[in-house]
């Protein structure tokens, strides 16, 4: 029944739905994340999200591990994979001090911060429109995070590294080009975070207090690495511009979990300052699809 109901849906589709995966997927596994960091060290659960997914890795590119782990870009290769590991650190450190919608708002502001990235080192050009889109996007994640106000916390700025960390594994993944096989790309942002973490992780290890722990650490790493294999098959039927705006369902299903098993009500800053910062990356996303077509710029 599921085979027929893929074979009548076209390529687009299948990779809408396989997006819709990824938006679901990450969510969860920060959720995870979430409830383990009241237990375990910070770094000890990042250690469990990518020993996890690395050793899944290993064991579906078994046959083919050499070809897979050849790249022409070696420095490359680990400095981006050294920006998604800081950026995991820097968000899963977030949600020990704040509500996990919270942080997944703030952390919104990734693709305004990628734009602005992609004019200082990739040399593309914005127009007046787009400079106040980002100026709009900035003001919003201000409103969420309330510098002025006397609830104010630091933690509320380590969503803001994560997602500027974040942005620039983006920029670097965009100079590796399409050139790379995606395969050996996962394989490193994987595999040098499992490496790093698994050296840093005598220093702090507190053995988990229950099996629950344990499955926990386990179910995270396993909707880790499907959301990330879905994201690339994804990409191989959809464009990365088509699929942008899919990718706000994350700050949904991110506010849905924290009321669910955190009761976690966003405030009214929250929600406005969301929607200033998902209006300004959907007017992006629009803007850049209509230059694309014109090529032209504003």
């Amino acid at each position: 029944m599921l085979s027929r109901l893929l074979s009548s849906l076209s390529q687009h589709q299948i990779g809408f739905l396989l997006m819709l995966v990824t938006v679901m997927c990450f969510p969860a596994m920060d959720t995870i994340a979430k409830i383990l960091t009241q237990t375990q060290p910070v770094m000890q659960v990042v250690w469990a999200r990518y020993a996890g997914q690395f050793l899944l890795l290993l064991m579906v590119f078994a046959p083919h591990l050499k070809r897979v782990m050849h790249t022409r870009y070696l420095g490359l290769q680990l400095a981006r994979s050294a920006a998604l590991f800081s950026a995991t650190i820097c968000f899963f450190t977030s949600l020990f001090y704040l509500d996990q919608g919270l942080a997944t708002a703030i952390f919104q502001v990734a693709p305004l911060v990628i734009t602005v990235l992609a004019v200082l080192f990739l040399g593309e050009t914005i127009g007046v429109r787009r400079i106040i889109c980002l100026l709009v996007g900035f003001v919003g994640a201000i409103v969420i995070i309330q510098p002025q106000s006397s609830s104010f916390s630091i933690a509320s700025l380590l969503p803001l590294c994560a997602a500027s960390l974040y942005a620039s594994y983006s920029i670097l993944t965009r100079f590796l080009g399409p050139s790379e096989d995606a395969r050996t790309t996962l394989f490193y942002t994987a595999g040098c975070g499992a490496v790093v973490s698994s050296l840093i992780l005598p220093l702090v290890w507190v053995a988990p207090d229950s099996e629950r722990t344990i499955l926990l650490m386990l179910s995270m790493s396993l909707f880790g690495s499907i959301g990330h294999y879905s994201l690339i098959l994804a990409l191989n039927k959809v464009s990365a511009t088509d699929l942008a705006p899919v990718n706000y369902l994350t700050l949904v299903f991110a506010m849905i979990w924290g009321l669910l098993l955190f009761h976690e009500v966003p405030s009214a800053a929250t929600l406005s300052g969301s929607a200033l910062v998902v209006g300004s990356g959907l007017y992006l996303w629009q803007r850049t699809r209509y230059l694309e077509r014109e090529n032209t710029d504003l």
